[in-house]
């Protein structure tokens, strides 16, 4: 599964998406691996805590999807620094994490990567 983010996005957009997530649950055993791909966003309006509160959010989530491997695509430094710290945040989530600089590399990390908790990163 890949979600691509585009222009501005507040971390309060990034948490409602993983709410929604949430709320179809039954279908999210199916998936092996999930790519966040942030290449077209302009700027990303968070704050170290809205991270955090993400992070909450998807350890909820974690519940029921115990192994995901969970790839970020961040080409900027801006975006690569707040997804390394969505990283260590998330770790209690239990997924395999791994923040990129592009979308190929993101893609082959997944589908290397598997189902299981590991901790990658570029």
């Amino acid at each position: 599964m890949v979600r691509v983010w585009t222009g501005v996005v507040a971390a309060s957009e990034l948490t409602a998406a993983t709410i929604a997530d949430y709320r179809v649950r039954e279908h999210w055993p199916k998936v092996e691996y999930f790519i966040s791909d942030f290449t077209g966003v302009t700027d990303l309006q968070a704050t170290p805590e809205e991270i955090r509160e993400l992070s909450n959010a998807e350890a909820r989530t974690s519940a029921f999807i115990p192994n995901l491997a969970m790839a970020v695509v961040a080409p900027t430094d801006f975006l690569f620094g707040m997804a390394r710290m969505w990283q260590v945040f998330a770790q209690k989530t239990g997924w395999s994490l791994g923040v990129f600089r592009s979308r190929p590399e993101a893609e082959d990390w997944a589908r290397k990567s598997g189902r299981g908790p590991s901790e990658t990163q570029k």
